[in-house]
């Protein structure tokens, strides 16, 4: 008899209304013999949302891997649970309030055996099957609007969420808030960012002091001779008052011994034992006077500035060993591909070399970080099972090159979900670069760039570094104007494009050189792009002299 085989599980994603009655698999007896229980439940769209009335609530999916996990959580369950069959129905797409959004049905020889079955697998559901509840409709997009919407078909296998570039640099900007400082000592400050404006502990510098080796006398002196009556090295401290026709020996540096001095540069002076002579007025004092570089209490450094090498030496000069600054991000990257290979390595037909994880690494230079890098099979289970969960669980930031588009073997979005990020967006209007996931998990962020280079470079420079800037308390990048040197040719394109540029400074004026690129897998430009032009939807080509907008490449500054 059929009832006592291997569970049966069939399972469907619909666009479609779901049923109001469902059958019991046809082998599965009537109720009058007793033999088992059939269990159904049904999930309803509530008119409710985030505290909000809504009038319907819209689901995207990737249908075949959705079916596969669906499977194998009913599968991984039925081992604690044994039951003799499940039916699994997901609508997908746009669903109003009242109408069924997932069915499931049970059989099993006991009830509670499939009530438990039914209890897991509907926490499972949310947790590890790549079906997202995109958005909820507002309560006045309703009747022929919601009926519209849901009976138009798609040509693609999920719905995807679109964002212009202003949108998604929007969204990461707001989604991501400055992780807590911490102090640290100066020497490993660099790179950082201060998150805590340093005043000056005391005038800088804290006493008149002298440019040059010389001799100190009153200002107003106009004698020719002199008596020397002291000499001061750097490293002393010897206040006194001078006389008029006396004279200290002072060294660059020297704290001068009282106010109203000038210093007489040691090349305009005889000296004939302790008794000098003026050979050449200077009109200058050859002093710094005190508080003149920055008076006690006044700012000396601001909070939101990266600290280089200068930007320590000036902290070190107040004093200020322990400086509050961002704490080093933890970055974790992971390439995916079967056709990806180490640098070292001759390609196969087919195989291409791993620029992406080289190209991660150098941009992160520019920011304090670690760094852990690992490369995935292209396959959804198996990269699960090489995930140091723990690791990745401690990662500010996570980034994955590839399979973020829509493509059979494309898994970064579902394994983000899996992982706990919620998707903001999985596509911007732009390009090189247009399938881009944003995900956020708390204080967490992720992202899914594009595997080709250039859409990897382009996505690294408005996004992710966005979301480093704004993770360390640092100004994120900021689009500049600045003018064509040369003409720009292109097709017309209904997406904006940031086009790779040579950034120079000319008579004051920034110049933009357009640099040459193929697709978004061409490298060839990376040697000498440093900024990125933004050229407008449908723009077939732009003159010389034309003033855009562009994004400069900090990263690339120095090349």
């Amino acid at each position: 008899m059929k009832l006592f085989c291997r569970m049966e599980i069939e399972i469907q994603l619909t666009k479609g209304p779901i049923a109001e009655k469902i059958s019991p698999p046809q082998w599965w007896p009537s109720a009058k013999t007793a033999l088992g229980a059939w269990i159904e439940f049904r999930g309803l769209v509530r008119d409710e949302e985030n505290g909000g009335t809504i009038s319907a609530l819209e689901y995207e999916a990737y249908p075949e891997m959705a079916a596969r996990e669906i499977r194998r959580l009913i599968q991984d369950i039925s081992t604690r649970h044994p039951c003799l069959a499940a039916k699994v129905i997901h609508r997908v797409g746009i669903i109003p309030v009242g109408e069924t959004a997932i069915y499931l049905g049970v059989a099993a020889r006991h009830r509670a055996e499939a009530i438990a079955l039914t209890g897991e697998f509907m926490d499972g559901l949310k947790r590890d099957v790549p079906i997202w509840k995109r958005r909820a409709l507002p309560i006045d997009f309703v009747g022929d609007e919601v009926t519209s919407l849901t009976s138009k078909k798609s040509e693609t296998p999920h719905v995807v969420s679109y964002k212009s570039l202003d949108e998604a640099i929007s969204e990461i900007s707001s989604s991501c808030q400055p992780l807590p400082p911490v102090r640290v000592p100066l020497e490993e400050s660099f790179g950082r960012v201060l998150r805590e404006t340093v005043c000056a502990p005391e005038d800088l510098p804290p006493n008149d002091r002298s440019t040059r080796d010389g001799y100190a006398i009153l200002a107003d002196d106009a004698s020719d001779n002199f008596q020397i009556v002291d000499t001061i090295h750097a490293a002393d401290w010897k206040p006194r008052l001078l006389r008029r026709g006396e004279a200290v020996r002072v060294a660059t540096g020297a704290a001068l011994p009282c106010d109203g001095v000038r210093v007489v540069m040691q090349e305009h002076v005889e000296r004939n034992g302790d008794k000098i002579k003026i050979t050449k007025l200077e009109s200058g004092s050859s002093l710094r006077k005190r508080g003149e570089d920055v008076k006690a209490g006044q700012p000396l450094m601001k909070s939101g500035v990266r600290l280089d090498a200068g930007k320590l030496a000036l902290l070190a000069t107040a004093g200020c060993t322990q400086p509050l600054v961002s704490p080093r991000l933890r970055v974790a990257h992971f390439t995916t591909g079967d056709e990806i290979i180490p640098p070292d390595q001759t390609p196969e037909p087919g195989q291409i070399r791993d620029s992406n994880s080289i190209l991660i690494r150098g941009l992160l230079q520019n920011f304090s970080c670690d760094l852990d890098q690992k490369h995935l099979p292209e396959n959804f289970e198996a990269a699960w099972a090489q995930l140091d969960l723990n690791r990745i669980a401690a990662a500010d930031l996570i980034l994955i090159s590839g399979g973020a588009s829509v493509g059979d073997k494309d898994f970064t979005r579902p394994l983000l979900e899996r992982l706990g990020f919620e998707t903001a967006f999985s596509q911007v209007n732009v390009r090189p670069g247009k399938p881009l996931i944003f995900g956020v998990n708390g204080s967490r962020v992720a992202f899914g760039l594009p595997g080709n280079p250039l859409s990897h470079f382009v996505c690294f420079h408005f996004a992710v570094a966005t979301a480093l800037a704004k993770l360390t308390g640092e100004i994120a990048p900021k689009f500049m104007r600045g003018r064509l040197a040369t003409k720009l040719d292109d097709k017309p394109c209904p997406r904006e494009t940031l086009w790779p540029a040579r950034l120079e400074f000319l008579n004051g004026e920034i110049n933009l050189h357009p640099l040459k690129w193929s697709s978004s897998g061409d490298v060839t430009c990376f040697a000498a792009a440093n900024a990125l032009i933004r050229v407008p939807v449908n723009c077939a080509e732009l003159e010389a002299g034309a003033e855009l907008e562009f994004l400069p490449l900090r990263s690339m500054m120095g090349s």
